[in-house]
């Protein structure tokens, strides 16, 4: 399963939505999905979460130009359900249909949502 169905989701670091005391199993559910993340199921919700590419940091979401914080090395597409009152640090959205989510070169996408990880010229890091 590479998608999301219809809902109110929120687009950031998980480490910022879910309760603490639900935070490690979360963690265990997000590493069993995949090398860099995917797509797995927490307390009953589908949920999608991929590894940035350069761990922490600020990175901008297309198209709201919003930046969302990492604290965790990841983001991910939370069900709103999940969220915890006291969030910070992501956007919410609704989906109206079937939302493909993905990793790739460093770029996480979610639906229309596309956010750059990595390095945009490779030379930079020389």
């Amino acid at each position: 399963m590479s998608t999301l169905p219809a809902g109110k989701y929120y687009i950031g670091d998980p480490c910022y939505t879910i309760d603490n005391d639900k935070w490690m199993e979360l963690l265990e559910l997000f590493r069993d999905a995949g090398e860099r993340g995917g797509i797995f199921e927490f307390e009953g919700h589908p949920c999608a979460a991929f590894y940035t590419r350069w761990g922490d940091g600020q990175y901008q979401i297309q198209p709201t130009g919003d930046f969302l914080p990492v604290d965790a090395g990841m983001i991910g597409m939370i069900p709103a359900a999940l969220v915890t009152d006291d969030y910070d640090g992501g956007i919410e959205i609704d989906v109206f249909g079937e939302t493909e989510c993905y990793e790739e070169d460093g770029t996480l996408t979610f639906g229309t949502y596309v956010i750059k990880t990595g390095d945009d010229d490779e030379e930079d890091l020389c």
